[in-house]
């Protein structure tokens, strides 16, 4: 018999809720992926098939949470389950209906790192040839078209970027069907593609039995409808989150899907979880103050049995070297008195703000990590070995390949490549068979042409040996091309420091080793490439796991976006200030302050025992002193003694500014060792 008795009347009657469609309302802390789980217990033993069970979320990491925490309910039975990502179910259709969606079998999935390398390769075709422009924006104004269904590039400013987006746009889509490739969006927007196919409908339509998702805030139109297919002859969907964290409007998110769940979804049941677990009854008065004053939101009290606490600290500074000041000075008062390091965290609104607050830490040598650095997956080192795999599965797909074509250094130039190109589009055979048929009908150097021959003959044999194999033999033979590539010696041949020589291989490495978890992982029994692939291709986009003990003894730095779904006993909010949250965009372009007032609320209730909030009245920009304005946020907080404010000093002159930066990075000079 499944135990409620640790939950909460609301949380229990969540639980227990029996068929028809379900919101709850999940404030901040409040437990939501209890319920989740044991919603799911719960189904099973009502005598749910687990199999008919779909669960969804928005990371791996979150999935694989759930997944443990139900094991620790339902044993084994878990695995049955399904629970994944939206993109990862987006994926499971279009693996099972992938002719309904335009595609062929073993299409590849292109992360953000593929699709710039497109969008470059298309401006060099086309007259779009300033190479002044970032082609991560195009990306970003092709992708916001995508997402809309939009024939073509809808312009708002009808600056440079928008026009190299509207004239790419229809070449993009293109070369991604000639690739016979597909992007994260398309996970989705091919999948309801797929649904439109009235047989394809009605499977999936009669596949799962209950659905659960989530983080319902964050999810986009597309996934709203993706859940009304799924949910159209049975309506027991139940979703968990909370309007007041929905902060990810700029990726697609809709916070209108989970204020109108219930005309989406008619018959809901709606219930509220406001009882907080995490933060004192201060940190909570203090961030409802803040949050109720936006319009459209549900409404919630958050409340707390944990006791008052310490007053938030409102700190007013004289510069941003003050505030990094006042931070570091604190943090020593809270280590000494018994904190540890990774008790703290250092949040803002934007990754620019952390430089100060990393100097600072590193001259008083106090341990720090920076939350959101580059992606394991966007190490060179990585990229090439599963841009190899990635050929070796699907030879048409052209971005791998002319990332590989010259990796190691082959003598295969750009020109060469440009030649090969050519050949392939006017033969309309494309680039590989080009390379495969390099003869007297396309004009390369000796050495383009020795080189080209090599690869072929190297990477061909072990490609299709590679494509083929099955549990046992997959990392092996990655292994295997690899060193019969040369990348371990071309990484030694760089000649670069001992230490980033080893890092560099042991990221190679890692990619094998990746490939022979993946085949003790696996239940698959057949060829496991295409697998692999589809797989990696959803966690592309993650950082490098970091080992727990590397997070032990470290403040943390990281922003408002990083930071929702974290707790840390003691919290700093920085830089909290109009321009900066309020952000400037949004002040300039006149937009709702609602989603920069929901991530000020996020970051106040990661802070469990401790909040400090501050701002500085001077900053430098451009090598000028200039006034700040306190965040209208904090004129919204409540009147002592929920808060305390204080102002640590008056605002220096421009000389005293100047006078107390050198003193600053003299300091700096002299702990690193820099000679003037």
């Amino acid at each position: 018999m499944l135990d409620l008795s640790r939950l909460n009347p609301p949380q229990r009657e969540a639980v227990l809720h029996e068929e028809g469609p379900l919101l709850v309302l999940a404030g901040a802390g409040s437990g939501k992926t209890r319920v989740i789980i044991h919603r799911v217990a719960r189904l099973i033993e009502r005598g749910v098939r687990p199999e008919r069970i779909l669960g969804v979320t928005f990371t791996n990491k979150a999935a694989n949470e759930m997944r443990e925490r139900l094991k620790g309910l339902v044993g084994r039975t878990a695995h049955s389950v399904h629970l994944s990502t939206f993109h990862a179910l987006g994926l499971s259709i279009l693996r099972e209906e992938y002719e309904a969606a335009g595609l062929s079998a073993g299409f590849s999935i292109y992360d953000t790192g593929d699709q710039m390398g497109l969008v470059r390769e298309l401006l060099r075709q086309t007259r779009v040839a300033d190479r002044r422009l970032d082609a991560y924006k195009i990306l970003e104004c092709i992708l916001a078209a995508k997402r809309k269904r939009l024939a073509e590039v809808e312009f708002d400013t009808g600056d440079d970027y928008e026009l190299a987006a509207y004239d790419l746009y229809p070449r993009y889509v293109e070369q991604m069907r000639a690739y016979n490739a597909v992007d994260f969006d398309d996970l989705l927007l091919r999948a309801m593609t797929a649904l439109e196919n009235q047989g394809v409908r009605a499977r999936w339509s009669q596949r799962y039995d209950f659905l659960l998702v989530d983080e319902y805030q964050d999810t986009s139109p597309d996934q709203l409808e993706l859940l009304q297919v799924l949910a159209a002859r049975h309506g027991n969907v139940c979703v968990v989150g909370d309007d007041d964290q929905a902060i990810y409007a700029w990726r697609g998110a809709a916070v209108d899907n989970i204020l109108s769940f219930a005309s989406n979804f008619p018959g809901t049941r709606e219930i509220i979880l406001d009882q907080n677990y995490r933060s004192t009854s201060n940190i909570l008065a203090s961030a409802n103050a803040v949050i109720k004053n936006n319009a459209a939101r549900k409404e919630k009290v958050l409340w707390s049995a944990l006791g008052e606490g310490e007053p938030v600290q409102i700190v007013a500074c004289g510069t941003a070297e003050d505030e990094a000041e006042m931070v570091i000075e604190t943090i020593g008062k809270l280590v000494y008195d018994g904190a540890k390091h990774d008790d703290i965290a250092i949040l803002y609104r934007a990754n620019v703000q952390s430089q100060i607050f990393e100097e600072t830490l590193a001259l008083q040598h106090i341990p720090f990590r920076v939350v959101g650095g580059q992606s394991f997956f966007d190490r060179k080192e990585v990229r090439d070995a599963v841009a190899f795999l990635q050929v070796a599965q699907n030879p048409y797909d052209e971005v791998a390949l002319r990332r590989i074509i010259n990796v190691p250094h082959r003598g295969i130039g750009a020109t060469s490549v440009e030649r090969l190109v050519q050949y392939g589009e006017r033969t309309g055979k494309g680039l590989w068979h080009a390379m495969n048929n390099a003869g007297a009908d396309i004009d390369l150097p000796p050495a383009a042409r020795a080189g080209l021959q090599s690869f072929v003959d190297t990477f061909g044999p072990i490609a299709r040996e590679l494509k083929q194999a099955t549990r046992g033999s997959l990392g092996v033979t990655a292994h295997k091309l690899f060193d019969a590539l040369g990348l371990r010696q071309s990484i030694i041949d760089a000649d670069e420091s001992p230490n980033v020589t080893a890092k560099r291989i042991e990221n190679l490495e890692h990619v094998t080793r990746a490939l022979e978890r993946f085949e003790g992982y696996t239940e698959a029994s057949g060829p496991l490439l295409t697998e692999f692939l589809r797989v990696s291709a959803l966690t592309r986009g993650d950082s490098e796991p970091e080992d727990e003990d590397e997070k032990k003894g470290k403040v943390t730095l990281m922003t408002l976006h990083s930071a929702k779904g974290l707790e840390f006993p003691y919290v700093f909010l920085v830089g909290v200030e109009e321009e900066l949250l309020p952000h400037k965009r949004t002040i300039e372009m006149g937009l709702d302050f609602g989603e920069e007032r929901r991530l000020c609320y996020v970051g106040m209730t990661r802070a469990r025992k401790r909040l400090w909030m501050s701002y500085a009245k001077t900053r430098m920009r451009y090598g000028r002193l200039e006034p700040r304005t306190p965040s209208r946020f904090l004129d919204e907080l409540p009147e002592p003694p929920v808060i305390e404010r204080r102002d640590r000093e008056s605002p220096p002159t421009e000389d005293e500014a100047d006078a107390k930066a050198d003193e600053f990075f003299a300091k700096m000079r002299a702990t690193l060792g820099i000679e003037e």
